[in-house]
């Protein structure tokens, strides 16, 4: 009888995946549930402060909604900007904790050759843990995304959608970061064996994300450019506004320190209005918010793909 008769379906080996990585699943599971259940009742008292300043249901555009946004902050925002960073860079952690030991455990246990002889071989093994390990994250990310997005709602009053802290919480990018490190630690951990090192390389992976991808997020679509004859800020679209250059009266472009240098602000701002300079606002507007979360969910899945194959590979072709 050949060995492809006696290996294992498929549902059978995601069901051993399963088994024989419940425990971090379960500790996992855990942990988000707790953490969920902290910004559950952290959410609803920012919500009903909210509330009770009228920040909720006034015009953003509005002077008097502005000081009534700045008296919710003084009153309930204590701690948000530390929470907030914490949030930023835990997001993607849980993909590292679940991956690191994924791969690396087994060989440090020496588990592998037992694995390895049960008829599924290295590579339906290694790719069955990795299905069943990224499965379970794309659903706790997105509804932990989901959360995130409702918790931070008061956030976007002042901030924008775009705003970096803000935009990598909702659920399209959060899932592919969360992906990304996980299979950044399972690759660490097929190559390195080493669970602590794995889950270290995989949360480094999960902090540097963020920061690379903000560096390029600009750059998803060509920015829309529009001229102003004012140095305020006239539209309140929660646009991210990325440059703002200036022109002469022939409407040639000048730089910014000899435009600053012509004179005070008042004097600059009756240039831009009356004196024939403009000012020109290079931004993204605001409808392009869930375009470029699902442009940032699409490269950030298809690297996450890419590392978890690379395992597969690594396992199959090097590991012994």
């Amino acid at each position: 009888m050949s060995s492809t008769a006696l290996a294992p379906p498929r549902s059978a080996v995601l069901r051993a995946a399963g088994l024989r990585h419940r425990p971090a699943l379960l500790t996992l599971l855990a942990v988000m549930g707790a953490i969920s259940l902290a910004l559950l009742v952290h959410g609803w008292y920012l919500h009903t402060g909210l509330d009770r300043t009228g920040a909720a249901t006034c015009d953003p555009a509005d002077d008097a909604c502005m000081a009534k946004y700045k008296q919710f902050l003084r009153q309930y925002g204590n701690g948000m900007p530390e929470l907030d960073a914490v949030l930023y860079v835990l997001g993607g952690a849980f993909g590292a904790f679940l991956g690191g030991p994924l791969l690396a455990r087994e060989f440090e246990h020496g588990t592998v050759r037992f694995a390895w002889t049960q008829g599924a071989g290295r590579t339906r093994w290694t790719a069955g843990g990795l299905v069943m390990g990224g499965a379970v994250l794309v659903v706790v990310a997105a509804l932990f995304g989901l959360l995130l997005r409702w918790w931070s709602e008061p956030l976007t009053l002042g901030e924008g959608g775009f705003s970096p802290e803000i935009f990598v919480q909702a659920p399209p990018v959060l899932v592919g970061r969360v992906l990304v490190a996980f299979g950044v630690a399972a690759l660490a951990g097929a190559v390195l064996r080493r669970t602590v090192i794995a889950v270290g390389v995989g949360l480094a992976a999960s902090v540097a994300l963020p920061f690379l991808a903000h560096a390029v997020r600009s750059h998803y679509m060509t920015p829309l450019e529009e001229p102003m004859h004012s140095m305020v800020r006239m539209a309140l679209d929660d646009r991210w506004v990325l440059s703002v250059w200036f022109s002469d009266p022939a409407g040639n472009r000048i730089p910014d320190d000899q435009f600053y240098n012509l004179g005070d602000y008042a004097h600059l701002q009756s240039l831009v209005r009356d004196g024939g300079y403009t000012a020109h606002e290079v931004y993204q507007p605001a409808d392009r918010f869930w375009p470029f979360q699902l442009i940032e969910f699409g490269w950030t899945t298809l690297l996450a793909v890419a590392l978890c194959a690379a395992a597969v590979w690594w396992v199959r072709r090097r590991a012994a």
